[in-house]
């Protein structure tokens, strides 16, 4: 009988054929998780071949929601309100045994969010998780970023350290994100963005109607 074998984030995010990037050793949330620069995203995104990727690169940045909410959400359009432009996540979107909300509601979105969605929603299903992790690696290879500690999480994480940055009140990316406030701030405490990369990081976050 074959040994079982625990899934942890060293073996489902492998990174043993990457070194990480020591000069960008403050991007790095938790130790592992990579952060992305405005300028980043928008390198990886320009090399992802398929229009369906970078539309999904696109709903997990701007959600900030876990790579299975995101495929979930693919199977339940009517957690989008178009009325009010904002996805609504009942208790089944997660399935996390450990949560602070049962429900959630992501909120603002950019006003052209529907579009993305029907993009979205259009295209194929979105791919597994460790699929996603794969391809991720290669597209940053591509764009010249080290792929050490990129993953499905990066987005996440990402969309949250530029709203910390942004000195969004916290209680929001909170309630938005899902966390408590411990959680959401261990995370962000020892990153840091040059004065550029926060002037780049609040002009895309106003674009996409998450700063007024």
């Amino acid at each position: 009988m074959p040994q079982h074998v625990k899934v942890t984030e060293a073996n489902k995010y492998p990174k043993s054929l990457y070194r990480r990037d020591e000069s960008m050793s403050h991007m790095y949330s938790c130790g592992e998780i990579r952060i992305l620069t405005p300028n980043e995203y928008v390198k990886l995104r320009a090399v992802i071949p398929q229009a369906r990727h970078k539309t999904l690169l696109d709903v997990l940045i701007i959600t900030g929601m876990r790579f299975i909410e995101v495929c979930r959400l693919w199977d339940n359009r009517k957690w989008y309100n178009e009325s009010r432009n904002l996805i609504h996540l009942p208790p089944e979107a997660q399935k996390k045994a450990k949560r602070s909300q049962l429900e959630r509601t992501i909120q603002p979105l950019p006003s052209m969010f529907g579009y993305i969605l029907c993009d979205f929603w259009e295209a194929r299903r979105p791919p597994s998780e460790s699929s996603w992790n794969r391809d991720l690696r290669k597209w940053a290879s591509m764009a010249g970023i080290s792929p050490y500690g990129l993953s499905a999480k990066t987005t996440r994480k990402t969309i949250e350290s530029w709203l910390v940055a942004s000195g969004v009140n916290e209680s929001r990316i909170c309630l938005r994100s899902g966390h408590d406030n411990l959680t959401s701030m261990r995370h962000y405490i020892n990153l840091s963005f040059s004065d550029s990369e926060l002037n780049d990081i609040k002009k895309q976050l106003t674009a996409w109607g998450m700063l007024t």
